[in-house]
């Protein structure tokens, strides 16, 4: 009995060697597995940035260990789709918030548009003047795909006026220069008035937002300079068209974000697929094995 089984198991050992060297597979490097179960940790602690940075590193370094970056690319899609899913859930509330904001604001804004004009505007209830452009004043404007701009206005012409400034007695801001073109700077029935683009407004129209509360003092400058008090009724309007811009903007730029993020899933999604598709095919015994 004892000299029959020796062969046998002999035989066995031999056998076990030889599915050993055929498989090729050998222990993975200690760091470079180290690199991959730090990710899968970091994946289960929902810390997605963390497991990329550790997947990249694991792609980086060691790109010869097979397995482990086999591994990772099944890994990867799934630490994709749940930061993904994260992102998306932010974009809503953010979408929820500026929502918000657009309704609140919209009831104050009006759209004014006449067959003369070549594009309309909103602006604030408050501040429309259908006589602005014979006035001494500053407007806030929102052009039809959201961007906010000042219209500045001085009657009788006398100082020809090239900007204008924002103090709230403590600090100011100002325009850049925008010389005398019969275009942008030009004079219509005794008014100077400006259309300043909606870069040069910007510093103006965040400057109203954040002082949204108190009056403040506008200043033409030009020749020399002319200050007039702004109510603070008046520079809330100037506060209502930069906040209605910039959430008007924020809604595109979200929705667009969005759509972005939905393309993203869907693509971590397939690959999710495909990868467990592999391994179903590669852990499926072969119809010669069987």
């Amino acid at each position: 009995m004892r000299l029959t089984s020796l062969p046998i198991l002999a035989s066995a050992a031999i056998l076990a060697g030889a599915l050993v060297s055929c498989s090729g597979r050998k222990e993975a490097d200690p760091q470079a597995q180290a690199l991959y179960d730090g990710a899968s940790e970091a994946f289960q602690a929902r810390d997605y940035s963390r497991a990329t940075l550790l997947l990249d590193s694991l792609q980086k370094t060691f790109p010869s260990e097979l397995g482990l970056q086999r591994e990772a690319m099944a890994l990867r899609p799934k630490v994709i789709e749940q930061a993904t899913l994260l992102k998306i859930s932010t974009n809503d509330s953010l979408v929820a918030t500026d929502r918000l904001c657009l309704e609140k604001l919209r009831p104050e804004m009006m759209w004014v548009k006449n067959p003369r004009m070549i594009e309309g505007y909103w602006v604030s209830k408050s501040a429309y003047n259908p006589d602005f452009m014979n006035t001494t004043g500053l407007q806030g404007r929102v052009s039809e795909i959201g961007e906010f701009y000042i219209v500045s206005s001085m009657n009788p012409s006398s100082l020809h006026h090239t900007a204008v400034s924002l103090s709230d007695g403590a600090s100011s801001v100002r325009t850049p220069d925008v010389t005398y073109d019969g275009e942008s700077n030009y004079r219509i029935s005794g008014s100077e008035v400006i259309t300043f683009s909606p870069a040069q407004s910007d510093t103006i129209g965040k400057f109203a937002y954040s002082h949204a509360d108190i009056p403040l003092t506008l200043t033409f400058h030009g020749k020399s300079s002319k200050s007039v008090k702004l109510t603070r009724a008046q520079v809330k309007a100037l506060s209502d068209a930069y906040a209605y811009s910039r959430a008007t903007i924020e809604a595109r730029d979200l929705e667009a974000q969005r759509r972005h993020l939905e393309a993203t899933l869907q693509v971590a999604r397939n690959q999710i697929a495909r990868t467990s598709s592999d391994v179903s095919d590669t852990d499926a015994p072969s119809s010669e094995a069987q």
